[in-house]
């Protein structure tokens, strides 16, 4: 039997609101080591969920029936972006995906406060996530990052700048974020190789090809913009010296896209497109794992389908024997006449 101040630390516990635990739930992640970018989404997410309860819940709300009608209620939104900083409310569900980002944070959260005594037991547990659909993911053509790259004039700052990340994200595949972090000590010239620190903080190393190494020299050389302070190190810089954001990197491929008549165009799809490429190109599995930093093979295994996929559609286009039947028809007729 409980004694009478165990009772009293339940009843405090009980009556913690859900933003303060938010705070210790966050607070336990960037201990564990998960970078700014994560620690933040948690926070977004978890506190929409703590908004929808009322102004200023408890832990007693946080039952699995009010996740549920929360989860239905954004399965059921008509509108994206409502109450966001700075985009602009539009309308359209939200995806099946950004739905189950919202079960997976309050998954975590509620494995979180089981663990740490705040519940007796993981209320969440028998939350499921939705069903999500299975997308084909479509792969840039070379000819579609040939006009993207046709569209940068590469003799200014800006442009300069903008050729060599497409080179760097298609030749690498590297992530955005990755690509916002690395700094002038993570670039070798003379092996061709960038250190990448990448998800769960894990260091790799990630090769490039000559072109890109050209390209890179001349933006360091010439177009790499001078520091907005001494220990600025990045690789990327704005035109003030500042270094190179995830959001103004989204926003600058983004703008790519549409100038290019390519408006699926995102920083990932050049990770996706580089994965595909290299493995029609010859590579193998184990090692495209080890430069896309993949702890197991099961998500390398996508790109190998989508490979295999894009290699039959090719082959409907070049297919010898086809084109050989075209021309024997031709002869045929020929004969005839």
């Amino acid at each position: 039997m409980a004694t009478r101040t165990q009772r009293i630390l339940r009843r405090e516990r009980m009556e913690q609101t859900i933003k303060a635990l938010i705070e210790m739930f966050v607070a336990t992640k960037q201990t564990e080591g998960r970078t700014a970018k994560t620690t933040e989404w948690y926070r977004q997410m978890i506190t929409r969920f703590a908004d929808y309860l009322g102004a200023e819940p408890t832990i007693k709300d946080f039952t699995i029936d009010n996740a549920r009608l929360f989860i239905a209620s954004l399965q059921q939104r008509e509108t994206r972006y409502p109450n966001h900083p700075w985009r602009e409310e539009v309308e359209g569900k939200l995806s099946a995906n950004t739905v189950d980002g919202y079960v997976r944070a309050l998954k975590a959260f509620s494995s979180w406060l089981a663990e740490e005594g705040y519940t007796r037991t993981n209320i969440l547990s028998r939350l499921k996530r939705p069903k999500l659909p299975e997308t084909m993911i479509q792969v840039l053509s070379d000819e579609e990052v040939q006009t993207i790259l046709e569209g940068i004039n590469e003799n200014t700052l800006l442009g300069a700048r903008q050729y060599l990340i497409v080179l760097l994200l298609y030749d690498t595949g590297i992530r955005a974020q990755e690509l916002c972090t690395l700094t002038l000590d993570n670039v070798d010239l003379e092996e061709n190789v960038i250190k990448v620190m990448g998800k769960g903080r894990k260091e790799r190393i990630v090769p490039f090809g000559s072109r890109t190494k050209k390209y890179l020299q001349r933006y360091l050389t010439t177009w790499r913009p001078e520091p907005d302070r001494e220990d600025n190190n990045f690789l990327f810089l704005s035109p003030d010296g500042s270094p190179l954001t995830y959001s103004n990197l989204s926003h600058m491929i983004k703008r790519l896209g549409v100038n290019a008549g390519i408006p699926r165009l995102h920083a990932h799809l050049f990770r996706h497109s580089f994965a595909v490429r290299y493995l029609m190109n010859g590579g193998d599995p184990m090692s495209l794992k080890r430069i896309l930093g993949h702890t197991t093979l099961d998500v390398t295994q996508v790109y190998m389908h989508l490979a295999d996929d894009h290699l039959k559609v090719l082959h409907r286009r070049f297919s010898p024997v086809d084109h050989l039947a075209l021309e024997t028809g031709r002869k045929k007729r020929h004969s005839a006449a």
